[in-house]
């Protein structure tokens, strides 16, 4: 079965996704998504056939995300913090509120888009109230990635 995802932006036009479900359960689903276009997270490059395992759950202040190479090793995690995220049945909905953290392999991190959301933040595409949502989200993940990645683990039965 097929999931369309749909990630709205705030500076940019919605970009959608047509993924495979892994996992459903209530108010969550794990998707998979294999790249056929070559892209980079921060400086790791991502080739065609890298493997993304995601994991939405209704109302989470994040998408979390898996990245396998090719070749099946673990790239890193990606958390898009976000809002309005809503799992529906063959479709998933969040508005993306730019600032990304990148957990490599090796478990550094790696903190995106600051630049890009200051500059929204200055024009005035973002208020005063998703900058402190934005905020409460990465103190969160920061003080829980090991809970939230094993969390996704689990889903995954560990194998991926």
């Amino acid at each position: 079965m097929t999931v369309l995802e749909v990630k709205r932006h705030l500076n940019k036009p919605d970009a959608s996704y047509v993924c495979d479900l892994l996992v459903r359960g209530p108010g969550y689903v794990v998707l998979k998504y294999v790249s056929d276009l070559p892209g980079r997270v921060g400086d790791v490059p991502i080739e065609v056939g890298c493997t993304t395992f995601a994991y939405y759950r209704d109302g989470a202040g994040y998408v979390l995300w898996k990245m396998c190479g090719a070749d099946g090793r673990l790239k890193g995690h990606l958390f898009h913090i976000c809002r309005d995220l809503k799992v529906e049945d063959g479709r998933v909905e969040y508005l993306d509120l730019l600032l990304d953290l990148w957990y490599d392999a090796s478990g550094r991190l790696m903190v995106l888009d600051r630049d890009e959301l200051e500059a929204c933040r200055i024009s005035g595409v973002i208020g005063e109230a998703d900058q402190e949502w934005i905020g409460q989200q990465e103190q969160r993940i920061v003080r829980h990635v090991g809970q939230m990645l094993g969390e996704l683990d689990a889903l995954l039965g560990t194998g991926v």
